[in-house]
């Protein structure tokens, strides 16, 4: 009787189970290698808002501060009308100058607007943290607007009033010498006689409101920026 044919169970059980072993590793080694990549890549991000966002709020201080020196202004202007009654008043040069100054922010997103535009943001794992940068754009848009309304009116309507009034020269010096410290405006009176009109006290008044808006605004968006540096170095301090 020929002999029964032994299969080697043992020997095929092992060479299956190191086969499959091979394959879990290579898929554990390359899901490994996603995650690690992704994770490189949300600490790119996060670094990069996170410089984005330090810069923005350094600028955005000054510019407060600036804005509510010209809010300031404006108020003292005012009350320099009003206390002149119908005669004319000699008015500083920095005090035309905040009647027509605007600034703009211009505030930096481009990392996560890039996040967003891709549609990227997902790559961040901390719910709570996609859900508060989505929400800067709509906090920025507020301040800009504002901004928006009171360049327009300090280039359109203020701009053709001192114009019009005969001292837009010494406005706009002083301005330059806000922008332009070594700015050097020969021949330019440092103040001038201004007739106290209401239109004038109207036209800034408007501008008070402008600021005032600004005044407003800039508070909430440095509080905004502030907390998400805070966030974003706690998700990036677990990462660790």
């Amino acid at each position: 009787m020929a002999k029964t044919r032994q299969i080697p169970w043992m020997n095929i059980v092992a060479e299956s189970g190191a086969i499959i072993a091979s394959i879990l590793l290579a898929f554990w080694i390359d899901a490994w290698w996603e995650s690690r990549n992704e994770l490189d890549l949300e600490r790119e991000q996060l670094l990069s808002m996170r410089e984005e966002f330090t810069a923005n709020l350094e600028a955005l201080e000054l510019l407060n501060e600036t804005i509510n020196e010209h809010s300031s202004n404006i108020e003292e202007f005012i009350r320099i009308l009003k206390a002149a009654g119908d005669e004319p008043v000699v008015v500083p040069d920095y005090l035309l100058r905040s009647a027509i100054m605007w600034r703009t922010s211009d505030i930096s997103t481009s990392t996560l607007d890039a996040l967003m535009a891709s549609g990227s943001l997902n790559v961040l794992r901390n719910a709570e943290l996609r859900i508060k940068l989505a929400g800067l754009p709509a906090v920025v848009r507020d301040l800009t607007e504002d901004e928006e309304l009171s360049k327009n009116f300090a280039e359109s309507v203020m701009a053709e009033f001192v114009v019009r009034e005969g001292f837009a020269e010494i406005a706009y010096a002083n301005r330059m010498l806000e922008l332009k410290p070594n700015f050097q405006a020969l021949g330019v009176a440092s103040e001038i006689a201004v007739d106290p009109s209401p239109e004038l006290i109207g036209l800034l008044a408007a501008r008070r409101v402008h600021f005032g808006y600004a005044e407003d605004g800039f508070p909430k968006v440095l509080s905004y920026l502030s907390e998400l540096i805070i966030d974003i170095n706690k998700e990036l301090e677990r990462q660790r």
